[in-house]
């Protein structure tokens, strides 16, 4: 069934004002018929199952049959601190990692970050948040991954640590699983923050300095991952081990 994203403001009661581009989508891409079901989320925990009704060839609006909590969202919110990279890649990462569950993305601009200033992305930011929507909505997410502007490292530190446990992937740490840190998480955290660096990892200085801000430096296992990889492998090795 086709899921669409709206705004909460476009929930009226008993129905859906559906804005101009979930429409010109509904219309023009996939061509679905006057009375098709279709499934809305408000992006704030509920689905609404509606019937699409065409009130002419442009406006549409949608007769909502069901309303119930929407799912797909795991119970600990997953914040990924990301070291900026070139946008191909940084996009797949958004669009896998919406996947596989995570709740917030921030870019962190690191000592070896391919990219050096926030400025340099800010322009992205519509079209990223457009992928996550349009990812959020392929995979079942009840919730669009929040993504905050590109911050520098040092501010990346001092907000994550704030998160019940702040976790920092590093390929020098050889002692300290994933899996050693969560276990005695499983089934009660709420709130974790995930680091993962550039291209060329993090400088001794970084980590040194992630520690002394409580974060814990751990291992993915015994091979080094591109970033990307360590990405995703991350928030879903977290959950795995969260929602056991």
């Amino acid at each position: 069934m086709n899921r669409f994203f709206v705004p909460p403001e476009a929930i009226d009661g008993a129905s859906v004002s559906i804005p101009e581009d979930v429409s010109g989508q509904i219309r023009k891409v996939l061509r679905l018929k006057d009375g098709t079901v279709v499934q809305f989320l408000d992006n704030q925990g509920w689905l609404y199952e509606s019937r699409i009704h065409y009130l002419d060839q442009k406006h549409l609006t949608a007769e909502i049959i069901q309303k119930r909590p929407a799912e797909g969202e795991p119970a600990c919110r997953i914040s990924l601190y990301i070291g900026l990279t070139q946008r191909e890649k940084f996009e797949w990462i958004l669009q896998k990692c919406t996947e596989a569950g995570v709740g917030q993305i921030i870019p962190v601009i690191t000592e070896r970050s391919l990219i050096r200033k926030a400025s340099d992305v800010s322009s992205k930011q519509e079209r990223w948040e457009k992928i996550l929507k349009e990812a959020a909505e392929q995979c079942g997410r009840g919730r669009i991954p929040e993504l905050l502007p590109a911050i520098n490292f040092d501010q990346a530190v001092r907000f994550g640590s704030q998160a019940e446990k702040a976790l920092f992937c590093w390929e020098n740490e050889k002692q300290t699983s994933l899996r050693s840190i969560l276990a005695p998480l499983r089934g009660i955290a709420r709130e974790i923050s995930l680091m993962i660096g550039p291209e060329g990892g993090f400088s001794e200085e970084e980590a040194a300095a992630a520690q002394s801000a409580g974060w814990v430096p751990i291992s993915l296992g015994k091979r080094i991952y591109r970033m990307e990889t360590a990405a995703l492998a991350s928030v879903i090795l977290t959950l795995y081990e969260i929602e056991q």
